[in-house]
C-alpha cells in the first residue's frame, strides 16, 4: 500500500477552488459596467462617431478649398456648400459612410442656405449631429 500513486482527496478540491475562483475573476471581468465587453461596444461607438466627424470635416475642407482655388474648374455651385455638394464630399471621402440604407455607416444630410446638418443616430437611438454653416464652420453636438 505505500507504492501507492495518486491524487488525493483534499489536492483534487483545492484544484477544484483555484478553478471556480478563476471562472468567477474571468466572467467578472468580461462582464459588468467596466467590462471588456462593455468597453468594446463603446469604443467602438467612438471609432464611427470618429469616422464620421473626420469624414465631414475632409468633405467641408474639400468644398472650401475649391472655393478658395481660381483656377478649380467645375459647373456653377458645385463648390458651394449645399446638401449635395456635401454628401457627394463626404461619401467620395469615405466609402464607410452613405445616405442609403446600404450603407455601412448611415448618416442623413441636410440643411439650408445658412447652415447643414449631418446626423447619426447609433443602436440606442442616440443621435449625434455636426452643423456645418456657409463658411465651413463644423461644430459638434454629442448626444445626452
Amino acid at each position: 500500500m505505500k507504492n501507492q500513486k495518486g491524487i488525493t482527496l483534499i489536492a483534487l478540491v483545492i484544484t477544484i477552488i483555484v478553478l471556480l475562483i478563476l471562472a468567477g475573476v474571468s466572467i467578472a471581468m468580461l462582464t459588468g459596467e467596466n467590462g471588456i465587453l462593455t468597453k468594446a461596444t463603446g469604443a467602438g461607438e467612438k471609432s464611427t462617431v470618429g469616422e464620421i466627424a473626420e469624414a465631414v470635416k475632409l468633405g467641408v475642407a474639400d468644398i472650401v478649398a475649391n472655393q478658395m482655388d481660381p483656377t478649380y474648374n467645375t459647373t456653377e455651385g458645385q463648390n458651394e456648400i449645399s446638401d449635395t455638394t456635401l454628401t457627394a464630399a463626404i461619401t467620395r471621402n469615405n466609402s464607410n459612410i452613405g445616405t442609403d440604407d446600404n450603407a455601412k455607416i448611415k448618416v442623413e444630410i441636410g440643411g439650408s442656405s445658412d447652415a447643414w446638418t449631418v446626423t447619426w443616430k447609433n443602436s440606442e437611438n442616440k443621435t449625434y449631429t455636426w452643423t456645418i454653416t456657409n463658411k465651413g464652420k463644423i461644430t459638434q453636438t454629442d448626444p445626452t
